[in-house]
């Protein structure tokens, strides 16, 4: 059982400074790393910007999810308690935090709206959501060894 690849994501609203999203990002990110950008259009025509980091790495890996899970102090046990939400059929844990907080150094898990999305692709053998289930609360709870 392991955690594959972790992606963050934000866009920028044409409303926000790409500046401050790229340091929500960096907030959360206890490392190095590379943001890449793509543009985009939004419903209204108005510019967005997507903001991408993939943690690939498997020393990286452990250190953005032990630092991530700690940072999240008491909300790990909404977290755990959401599992059954957030973890799909094909293990991906779609995790969202507040932008803002971010920004201001703080984890908060977002419930809706603007927000950070980080996602967890995670193998487990057999590939049974039991199993992914299993695997996930542990990451949650105890971290990722």
């Amino acid at each position: 059982m392991k955690i594959d690849t972790i992606t963050l994501s934000a866009i920028v609203y044409s409303t926000e400074s790409r500046e401050k999203v790229s340091m929500a990002l960096s907030n959360l990110i206890p490392f190095e790393f590379e943001i890449m950008v793509s543009k985009a259009r939004g419903h209204y025509g108005n510019p967005l910007e997507f903001l991408e980091v993939e943690i690939k790495k498997k020393r990286e890996i452990k250190e953005f999810w032990n630092h991530f899970i700690e940072s999240l102090g008491s909300e790990r046990e909404i977290l755990a308690e959401m599992l059954d939400e957030i973890l799909d059929e094909e293990g991906v844990m779609r995790i969202r935090v507040e932008k803002q907080s971010a920004y201001l150094g703080k984890v908060r898990l977002a419930f809706g709206g603007d927000a950070i999305v980080i996602k967890v692709k995670i193998v487990t053998y057999p590939a049974k959501r039991e199993k992914m289930m299993e695997f996930g609360r542990k990451l949650v709870v105890e971290g990722y060894d």
